[in-house]
């Protein structure tokens, strides 16, 4: 068989995107002010990890209409101002800007090529949620009250956040420019993952495919995470675990094969997304007898405070390496549940900080 191993490349962006129609016509309807000549209207795309909210906004930065220049910023990757309104330079100008630039001169540039170019500029910030709060509102400011710097300049705002609750981190100024249209979404279910997957496997699989019963497996283990990243992952490493034996059809036991190693490389990179603080956290909480938010905090507060802490706690759930409930017991009270096998959390952190040595 041949394979397309972009096909199961994390950034690989399909042709056709499966169950995020709802989504995508709500960013559509966004964007249609732009046909006019006027700004876009802002977004926020709130949900879990490896609920399509990436591949959706990268597809529609790809499609952009021609009026709008669509230019895409992982702020997982680009930490700082400068960093982040490099990336729109490069974007507009094409090439990366000279370095001792100042701050200043960058932003003008910036603003004078978006009048020039006589587009509006559709500006999407992913993972907008780990930047400091400060820097944040400072980005989405500037960005937005360009048009008072230099009349004509016009841009529309997509925000992507794990955090469900990133709006309470906007501040006064932000709150009276922004106005975000908030559009969610949800964890796939087990029969959307496998029509995912499937889909996956057609496109970068010729001359040969993956057995219905390897490939429901691959959706039930992506389900158990409940991230469809893993599966995609487990479904590349099954595929090249065929592939090496000469195999025109993957098979559960290919699938069986490498899921140890898949597993291992899903919660390292989880784990690579974390602070040492945050590792910290989640470390107590997965070797702490201790289940009550309010008890792991007083273990901790030595190491952190009140308001940090419950901001990890947040991150951790965002990024479904724990889940929170509340119960009575004395008055309601909540506590966190764990999402996955203490020994495997342990493992992956141990594992992380070996290869970061």
């Amino acid at each position: 068989m041949i394979v397309r191993y972009e096909v199961f490349d994390e950034d690989y962006i399909p042709d056709e995107i499966l169950f995020r129609d709802s989504q995508m016509n709500r960013i559509a309807f966004c964007l249609k002010p732009a046909e006019h000549g006027s700004r876009p209207v802002n977004m926020l795309c709130l949900g879990p990890p490896a609920t399509g909210k990436t591949t959706v906004m990268r597809y529609m930065v790809t499609h952009a209409m021609e009026s709008l220049k669509g230019i895409y910023v992982n702020c997982q990757i680009h930490q700082t101002k400068q960093q982040i309104f490099f990336k729109i330079f490069e974007n507009l100008y094409g090439y990366v800007p000279p370095p001792g630039i100042s701050f200043q001169k960058l932003y003008s540039s910036i603003l004078k090529k978006g009048v020039e170019r006589g587009e509006i500029l559709f500006v999407v910030l992913d993972d907008i949620n780990l930047l400091p709060e400060k820097l944040m509102n400072e980005v989405i400011y500037l960005l937005l009250k360009g048009h008072e710097e230099l009349m004509g300049f016009k841009v529309g705002i997509s925000c992507i956040s794990t955090d469900s609750k990133i709006s309470a981190q906007f501040d006064s100024k932000i709150v009276s420019v922004f106005h975000p249209e908030e559009i969610l979404f949800p964890v796939y279910d087990l029969e959307e993952m496998y029509e995912i997957l499937k889909k996956r496997a057609e496109t970068g699989i010729i001359g040969g495919k993956v057995a219905e019963d390897a490939l429901y497996l691959i959706a039930e283990k992506s389900f158990e995470y409940l991230d469809l990243r893993f599966g995609i992952n487990l479904l590349k490493t099954s595929v090249m675990a065929a592939d090496r034996k000469g195999k025109d059809v993957v098979a559960v036991e290919d699938v069986e094969e490498v899921i140890e190693d898949s597993r291992s490389v899903f919660f390292r990179k989880m784990i690579s997304a974390l602070s040492g603080d945050e590792i910290d956290v989640l470390l107590h909480i997965y070797t702490s007898e201790s289940r009550f938010t309010g008890d792991i905090y007083r273990e901790m507060k030595t190491k952190m405070g009140y308001t940090k802490f419950f901001k990890i706690l947040r991150k951790l759930e965002d990024l479904r390496l724990i889940d929170t409930a509340v119960r009575y017991e004395k008055g309601l009270r909540r506590y966190v549940v764990r999402k996955f096998k203490s020994d495997d959390v342990i493992r992956a952190v141990d594992e992380y900080a070996k290869r970061s040595l």
